[in-house]
């Protein structure tokens, strides 16, 4: 899977191991539901046209990034105005998501692996990304 920058195409790899853990939690529609005076039921609904939360959360053990390459992503959370291609590439789903962090829900968790302080930009991470999925 990689995470591309679009305004420069600059391109961070993220590593097998992650889950989109809340992929099938998305209700594409929403509704609302009201009773008029009478008790007549009103249902009002409207297919949402973005923010599917993409959460890559790490699975059983894995779900790693390398120090220098969190770095690089946490810079780029920091942007404002910033949209990134999120890009699939397991052998079964080559899918493309256009994407921003979702700060609102905490867009970066990381932890080192080891359970102590990094000393290389070569040690690892374990790391939950959030974000949301935008018009592109």
């Amino acid at each position: 899977m990689r995470l591309v920058r679009k305004a420069t195409t600059e391109a961070v790899l993220i590593e097998d191991g992650f889950l989109w853990s809340d992929e099938f939690d998305w209700k594409p529609v929403e509704q609302n539901i009201e009773r008029a005076i009478d008790g007549t039921l009103i249902v009002q609904e409207g297919k949402k046209k973005s923010g599917r939360p993409i959460t890559l959360s790490p699975s059983d053990g894995q779900g790693w990034i390398k120090r220098s390459d969190l770095s690089t992503i946490q810079g780029w959370s920091a942007l404002q105005d910033e949209q990134f291609t999120l890009i699939f590439e397991y052998p079964h789903d080559n899918r493309q998501f256009n994407v921003i962090f979702n700060h609102a829900d905490g867009a970066i968790n990381a932890k080192p692996v080891m359970g102590f302080p990094t000393v290389s930009d070569g040690d690892y991470y374990e790391v939950t990304l959030k974000f949301l999925e935008v018009p592109g």
